[in-house]
């Protein structure tokens, strides 16, 4: 389901209209094709106009304020309502109790609009930005289709699953059905990590936190639901000689990863299949990770993808599927939070994943579980699960 903006916003975005073309703006890349009209800084590319880039900036400080200091009197509230409720601290609640109790006050509703509004501003800018010089930026991507190094494979005649047809963080389009999805996404998961991952840190991080089989041998490495290939890239850089391969079942998604992948020299394949039927041979992996895909798929789905990375890999070899924590401290204010990621941040299935108990799914697929909360970068937790011989 596509759905437009707010009429402020919309008018912020017309501004963007008589912005001149980036497709005869000077270049700095290594071929002609490749846009990079004011350079990069490392291996992120430096957003195409001075305009766009401030306005991005200040959305980062929005999205710091919102969530620090409005948060925490968010918080402070929360556990005022509920004493007054009488409700248990370290208790969860229930979805509609906490709308109920909660979603109503002042001081959470300012947290939750600022929020809310800078997210949708920052996916708006981006959007109209790329879409406006669409011709240069689907031709840059479409030069690096068949460069190396790596490959990328996709498929025209895929079935796109329904559960992946909707606006997921409320990006426009969605992964699926924007060209770009890939670009605004990049630019606007670095406003939700606030500059900590400009340089891809956090994935870095997490493939450095990914265990060894205990016999020591990596020749192929899969991540699954790679979105713009960050932690497959990171994997490759962990294991140079391995063949790894990142797969989605977003083309415009992979389309980026791939180019960012060219650009960094990372020789990744990256290709369209789906995560719970890969089309691999039986034991083919020696390692399969993920980032924060479980929570974007339906419980159903959830337990097809676990059983399908055991499949794939090798007896002894290692599933490092890193997202929240589904055995997380519950909470009044976790519960509201959660609800409200699932309905103002379009995060339809994130109800469904918080029901689980992910490590059990997995002991059930025949994985040996260890609890690895907190692992490698950042606040998400995860489980590695071993595949028993």
């Amino acid at each position: 389901m596509i759905n437009r903006r707010t009429a402020l916003a919309s008018s912020a975005l017309a501004a963007f209209a008589a912005k001149p073309s980036l497709a005869a703006a000077p270049k700095t890349a290594s071929f002609a094709a490749d846009i990079e009209p004011r350079g990069s800084d490392g291996r992120l590319e430096r957003l195409p106009t001075l305009d766009l880039e401030s306005r991005h900036d200040f959305i980062c400080g929005v999205n710091k304020f919102a969530n620090a200091e409005l948060r925490a009197a968010s918080r402070a509230r929360i556990g005022t309502l509920a004493k007054r409720a009488g409700l248990d601290p370290k208790a969860a609640v229930a979805p509609a109790d906490a709308l109920k109790l909660f979603g109503t006050d002042p001081a959470v509703r300012i947290r939750d609009r600022v929020w809310h509004s800078a997210h949708n501003y920052e996916h708006d800018i981006l959007d109209l930005a790329f879409h406006s010089d669409g011709d240069a930026y689907l031709a840059e991507m479409e030069a690096y289709d068949t460069r190396g190094p790596g490959k990328l494979i996709l498929d025209p005649q895929m079935t796109i699953p329904g559960y992946t047809r909707h606006e997921i963080h409320q990006q426009p389009g969605g992964y699926v059905g924007n060209p770009f999805a890939g670009h605004i996404y990049h630019y606007a998961t670095n406003v939700f990590y606030r500059g900590a991952n400009d340089q891809d840190e956090r994935h870095k991080g997490y493939a450095a936190a990914c265990p060894m089989p205990a016999d020591g041998k990596v020749t192929r490495v899969l991540d699954i639901g790679t979105g713009i290939g960050q932690l497959a890239v990171a994997m490759k850089e962990k294991h140079p000689t391995a063949e790894v391969h990142g797969i989605d079942v977003a083309a415009p998604m992979l389309r980026y990863a791939h180019m960012r992948a060219v650009d960094i020299g990372a020789d990744v394949t990256f290709a369209q299949r789906l995560a719970e039927n890969t089309g691999y041979p039986d034991g083919h992996f020696d390692i399969v990770v993920s980032y924060i895909l479980f929570h974007e798929v339906t419980a159903e789905a959830t337990k097809a993808i676990i059983a399908e990375a055991r499949r794939i890999l090798r007896p002894g070899g290692v599933f490092f599927p890193m997202d929240f924590n589904t055995k997380a401290p519950k909470s009044p204010e976790a519960s509201y939070s959660v609800w409200m990621d699932h309905r103002w941040n379009n995060e339809i299935w994130r109800l469904e994943y918080g029901s689980l108990d992910f490590a059990a799914e997995l002991a059930k697929a025949g994985f040996d579980v260890a609890d690895k909360a907190g692992a490698g970068a950042g606040t998400f937790g995860t489980v590695v699960g071993v595949k028993r011989a």
